[in-house]
């Protein structure tokens, strides 16, 4: 055999390793061609700004928050087939199907309060006075039957029990509350946005049982959980030009991982049956698109990015339909630019509330 023969496989056999080795670095690098793509964008328009809404997956069903009415929407056609009209200040909804109750937090400078209707007839049927000040965001937990509502200005949560429409409390918490999780067995965990805190709160006693920092995580705001391996999700909004994700042991509290993720994140999800992680951010980094992230939980300790689909700028909330393993976001299709100040250099686009419209998200 040629020393020139030897020489030529010497240099394949080289380049067969090097492309073995390097390879992996390169497929973690980029996300990966998933085949996530936004779907379809369904222009609503109508007046008002939005908050935290959230969806039905039996009944494919929307609910839309509008500052002063609700918008239902059909999640197959895309139509608007209910609006619920008279409720000023409105942030968030959240539904009990088993109970035929849906339950809207409202609040202005007289009042804060939670507006329950029927999810057949779209009927309002009784209105509580929440026990705090400035209502936001709300989550149902089926484990106890019960709706809690993060009362921002109140420093506190009430509890609302979904059977029967009655507020059963409060869980003094003496510090911001923002987004909340269930894990099914009886803990709550919530967002403490002032704090850059985790609370664990016990759903039945209505105590706090555990408190963690989030550092790296800034102002977190957005959560969800893997409860299988209790994993939690935090969305960070640490500043005006960067956001990170970080990745909680939420029986140790620890922190063990964090990812970097686009401007002002309010929305985060995690499907159970793809092992899959969503994170809404309202700025991609280019000041024109919002972005959706998607990851993939490798591990409970490792994950890996697979998509970043653009989207509307502003869209940052989300909801999961679990059933479709789709996501669907809200904002408006037009956004106008907002001149710079010295008090504020990066200012947000202006959105033209007309163009309001929900993208979806999926395969």
């Amino acid at each position: 055999m040629s020393d020139r023969f030897i020489g030529l496989l010497h240099r394949a056999w080289m380049l067969a390793f090097a492309l073995l080795f390097l390879t992996p670095l390169l497929f973690h690098a980029a996300p990966q061609n998933t085949g996530y793509h936004l779907i379809r964008t369904i222009s609503l328009g109508g007046d008002g700004t939005w908050d935290q809404f959230t969806l039905d997956p039996d009944a494919k069903r929307i609910y839309i928050p509008r500052n002063t009415h609700i918008m239902v929407l059909d999640e197959v056609s895309g139509k608007v087939i209910g609006d619920i009209p008279n409720l000023d200040g409105l942030h968030s909804v959240q539904v009990a199907p088993e109970f035929n109750r849906g339950f809207a937090t409202t609040n202005t400078s007289s009042a804060s309060t939670i507006t329950i209707f029927d999810l057949k007839t779209l009927q309002v049927t009784s209105t509580l006075t929440s026990i705090g000040k400035a209502t936001d965001a709300a989550m149902y937990d089926p484990a106890t039957k019960r709706v809690f509502v993060n009362n921002a200005q109140g420093n506190n949560v009430t509890a609302v029990d979904a059977s029967t429409g009655q507020i059963v409390g409060t869980v003094p918490l003496n510090a911001r509350p923002e987004a909340a999780v269930p894990d099914g067995k009886g803990s709550m965990f919530v967002d403490i946005l002032d704090k850059n805190q985790i609370m664990e709160y016990d759903a039945k006693a209505l105590t706090v049982k555990n408190t963690w920092p989030t550092a790296p995580c800034e102002r977190p705001i957005g959560l969800a959980m893997d409860r299988a391996h209790r994993r939690l999700f935090v969305g960070c909004q640490p500043n005006a030009t960067s956001g990170i994700m970080v990745i909680m042991n939420a029986d140790s509290g620890q922190v063990v991982t964090s990812i970097p993720i686009g401007i002002g994140s309010d929305g985060v999800a995690y499907d159970p049956a793809t092992s899959e992680v969503f994170v809404t951010c309202r700025d991609g980094g280019d000041g024109k698109n919002g972005v959706v992230h998607v990851f993939r939980e490798d591990v409970p300790d490792k994950y890996t990015k697979i998509a970043d689909v653009k989207t509307m700028y502003g869209a940052r909330m989300l909801a999961l339909d679990a059933k479709t393993h789709h996501i669907f976001t809200i904002g408006t299709e037009q956004n106008d630019p907002v001149p710079a100040t010295a008090d504020n250099p990066n200012p947000r686009p202006k959105p033209v509330l007309s163009t309001f419209a929900v993208q979806e998200v999926g395969k």
